[in-house]
């Protein structure tokens, strides 16, 4: 069951990593049916029994979580609703302890990313030392950085369990 989930995690973060970068935006219509199917996976991932430690309710707790941290920047207006229901999707479709991996290697990728565009943006501004105000409004694709976060959580999860493997 976990390499449907790792699949699915897969295909759902790349496509909306190229859909944050191309059009800015990371559509419902592809968030909400990836929750829905983490939560049934969820469900499956425990089967016959251990639902309440593993399956519907990590993954469920892992939603919420990701509701919970996320509201707070959406209603300052620093973050976007399309990044919070991405990292729900991330925490409905793998669980909590994943849930909170990638989005800490995500806040850092997207810290690396705000602080590459906004020393390329001063190096580009006029030399008679225009305001600090179109640095401080340049969009930065904090999708992708999420997205990325969330593949770099994946791919260090997947060589930890090759090497278990091959121990």
């Amino acid at each position: 069951m976990r390499l449907v989930e790792d699949v699915v995690l897969a295909l759902f973060v790349c496509a909306m990593v190229v859909t944050d970068w191309r059009v800015r935006r990371i559509p419902n219509v592809a968030t909400y049916p990836a929750m829905a199917v983490g939560l049934v996976l969820g469900a499956l991932e425990a089967l016959p029994g251990d639902l309440f430690v593993r399956g519907l309710i990590d993954h469920v707790v892992a939603l919420v979580l990701a509701f919970a941290v996320c509201y707070p920047f959406y209603a300052g207006g620093g973050l976007k609703g399309g990044d919070a229901k991405f990292l729900m999707a991330v925490g409905a479709l793998r669980g909590t302890s994943f849930l909170i991996a990638s989005a800490l290697y995500g806040a850092l990728l997207g810290g690396l990313i705000a602080i590459g565009v906004i020393a390329a943006r001063r190096l580009a501004r006029p030399a008679d030392g225009a305001a600090l105000t179109p640095v401080l409004k340049t969009w930065i694709p904090y999708g992708v950085a999420l997205g990325l976060g969330t593949l770099l959580a994946l791919a260090l999860e997947l060589s930890g369990r090759l090497a278990g493997m091959v121990s």
